[in-house]
């Protein structure tokens, strides 16, 4: 959608994910990768995370260009300054993420942003709820992003996932309205069921917060 409006080829797109499918065959797929969380609880970003739990949901998302949507007079949430995504086949499989792979993605989305790495205030992670996804994020975002300094707040990670389940497409979406409307109400969220952080977030600059927070960043 970003890439169409820049390009020219359409003034607005709408775009969006759905995820309604509770049929055997998905929870059965998913028991069968041991993914699923024995304690019936989805736990994010949590030292006592033990697999997902599945949702489902619709989002959509109204984007123009910031030009046209100032001149229309429309309400805008959130601007968005860069897009990436990656799939490292040379990765084991579909299912193993890897830190190689997610880099790639981090960096072209970085690529435009107009903004250094260190005024960062929110990240919406993937935040699935396994160990080892979970594992490897914070590893990327620890190198990405790098420790923390200096003595202000750390910046805040979390994941809707901990609130709706993993709802699949439809999570992503959820995730970019989240977001937007952290910026636009200047909230920063809080991510349910991580009392003991996970161990790699220390070697990170980032935070978890149980409850909301203002956003007082500039």
């Amino acid at each position: 959608g970003c890439a169409a409006l820049s390009r020219g080829e359409t003034d607005l797109m709408l775009v969006g994910g759905a995820h309604l499918t509770h049929d055997l065959t998905f929870w059965a797929t998913f028991c069968q990768l041991g993914a699923l969380s024995r304690t019936g609880v989805i736990k994010p970003l949590s030292e006592d995370a033990d697999g997902i739990l599945a949702g489902e949901g619709v989002g959509m998302a109204v984007l123009k260009r910031l030009d046209d949507a100032l001149a229309d007079g429309d309400r805008i949430y959130a601007v968005i300054e860069g897009a990436g995504s990656s799939s490292d086949g040379r990765s084991a499989s579909l299912v193993a993420p890897s830190v190689s792979g997610q880099r790639i993605a981090l960096e072209k989305a970085w690529s435009n942003v107009p903004f250094t790495r260190d005024e960062i205030g929110l990240v919406e992670a993937h935040g699935t709820g396994t160990p080892t996804g979970d594992g490897i994020e914070l590893e990327t975002l620890g190198e990405f992003f790098g420790p923390h300094q200096g003595a202000s707040a750390r910046p805040v990670i979390g994941s809707v996932k901990s609130m709706i389940g993993h709802a699949m497409p439809a999570s992503g979406m959820a995730s970019l309205i989240k977001t937007a409307l952290s910026v636009y109400h200047g909230v920063l969220p809080p991510t349910l069921h991580c009392d003991k952080p996970h161990a790699r977030l220390s070697a990170t600059r980032f935070r978890t917060i149980g409850r909301s927070e203002p956003w007082t960043q500039p």
